[in-house]
């Protein structure tokens, strides 16, 4: 599932593509991509200019002024530009097409495919309405909000659940999924195990740099691809180059070259140095 970073750059990148373009075409394939009836997606959206786009936790937020568009990917969702309108089928679920602007791109307009969103959704709401969504209306501080602070986080740790799936718990820390929760309490050397409530001052600042300095890093290098994850151009992320034991069961240790250690945590595969993140 695409985590922070990928929503990140997917959004940025739409947001580059189609930003301040008006939607000339909108179609889905199927009813249970949206919300609202398919001939409703089309009205709504046909004519609307893209305003702005952004991100709440793991769903793309589209602008459309008058209208807000959820978009959430799940597991194999992905944008992509298509060369011309394409009908949507199975695989691209819904799709926009931007008009083109002059000077910019020969006037070509600009098609976005919304692929494998029977799995995940393109919703619309009007202004306002989308903070109801039960996925968002439950979400945490983004972990780079003001509200994200060492103290926020120092609070949110006098639970007893393990610290993993602390960081998992999307309202908890808005965003943050295996790959990077890995990464950061490998960075903090942090058991992924530990009780929250049991981590020292010093832990829970180093999990809160940690946090900020790893996603930014992997929205720098444009997000971590394993499979099915593309940018919206096609290309691939390069984080999964920086991992440090995300995968690398058996591989040393980059620090200690203790063999990295596989096990379930919170009920997700969990990769950890146990010299390192002692327990």
């Amino acid at each position: 599932m695409p985590e922070l970073p990928e929503t990140t750059v997917i959004s940025e990148d739409v947001f580059a593509l189609a930003g301040g373009r008006r939607v000339e075409r909108a179609e889905v394939f199927r009813p249970d991509v949206t919300n609202v009836p398919p001939g409703e997606f089309t009205e709504r959206l046909v004519g609307r200019t893209l305003e702005g786009t952004g991100r709440r936790g793991k769903v793309i937020v589209l602008d459309f002024g008058e209208v807000v568009g959820l978009v959430h990917l799940v597991i194999s969702g992905r944008v992509l530009r298509l060369p011309e309108w394409s009908d949507p089928d199975r695989t691209n679920t819904a799709v926009l097409q931007f008009e083109g602007i002059e000077g910019v791109d020969g006037e070509r307009p600009v098609v976005l495919a919304f692929t494998r969103l029977w799995l995940g959704y393109f919703n619309l709401y009007a202004p306002g309405e989308e903070e109801a969504h039960p996925l968002v209306s439950r979400l945490g501080p983004d972990p780079f909000s003001r509200e994200f602070t060492v103290e926020y986080l120092r609070g949110a740790f006098r639970r007893k659940a393990n610290v993993k799936g602390m960081l998992l718990d999307q309202s908890v820390v808005a965003g943050l999924g295996n790959i990077y929760v890995d990464e950061v309490l490998f960075a903090a050397k942090v058991n992924p195990m530990r009780r929250a409530s049991t981590l020292t001052e010093r832990e829970v600042r180093d999990l809160h740099a940690a946090t900020t300095d790893i996603l930014s890093r992997a929205i720098s290098l444009r997000g971590t691809t394993f499979d099915s994850y593309h940018d919206a151009f096609g290309e691939t992320g390069r984080f999964q180059e920086e991992l440090q034991v995300f995968t690398r069961t058996g591989e040393p240790c980059p620090v200690c070259a203790t063999p990295i250690v596989k096990t379930r945590v919170a009920g997700r595969g969990t990769h950890y140095c146990p010299t390192c993140q002692p327990a």
